[in-house]
């Protein structure tokens, strides 16, 4: 017995009807020829039967151009530093420029390094938050006719303090987090 005597399975003729429904819809059959040549695949029995649909047709359309076998993504810059010089920067520059400092650095070297930018965004929401609770604290002294102006040293103090341990702690290399500050930037 040859293999062109043996019957077609359903998925065999669906298959031939897809195929036959690609080269329609590419262009290399007509209407006409296209139904015909349906009609003898629905109606196959056997492999030969089955593979006479397709005579006289290429199998596929022969390509105008090479495509590219493969193309490599452009590369990703990395970097190798975690950005504790910059970072500690960030942090320091509150000192002299309060929350304008750490905003030009997130504004400039931290739009190409990420780590930068996570220290001196932390610095500049430490700063701003900062910034905000000496606002408020002179607005309620002069609420209270200079009765809290004795909070303006400790919260001075405790700016201090809290700006110079952020700094030293990006300089050996951890992810510190101010504690009392609001998450301004992300």
């Amino acid at each position: 017995m040859s293999t062109s005597d043996l019957l077609v399975t359903p998925a065999q003729r669906d298959r031939a009807v897809e195929i036959l429904k690609e080269m329609y819809a590419d262009g290399r059959l007509d209407h006409g020829e296209f139904d015909t040549r349906l009609e003898l695949a629905l109606r196959a029995r056997t492999r030969a039967e089955l593979n006479s649909t397709f005579d006289g047709l290429v199998s596929r359309p022969v390509p105008t151009y090479a495509p590219a076998a493969f193309t490599r993504p452009a590369p990703v810059q990395r970097y190798t530093g975690d950005g504790r010089g910059m970072g500690t920067v960030a942090h320091w520059l509150g000192y002299p420029t309060f929350f304008v400092g750490p905003a030009i650095v997130v504004a400039t070297t931290g739009q190409k390094n990420p780590a930068v930018r996570r220290h001196a965004v932390e610095a500049l929401n430490f700063q701003l938050s900062a910034f905000g609770a000496f606002a408020l604290l002179g607005i309620i002294t002069g609420a209270t006719e200079g009765f809290t102006a004795f909070l303006f040293p400790l919260l001075g103090v405790l700016w201090f303090v809290l700006t110079g341990i952020g700094g030293l702690a990006t300089a050996i290399g951890s992810n510190f987090r101010y504690p009392f500050t609001l998450r301004f930037i992300k």
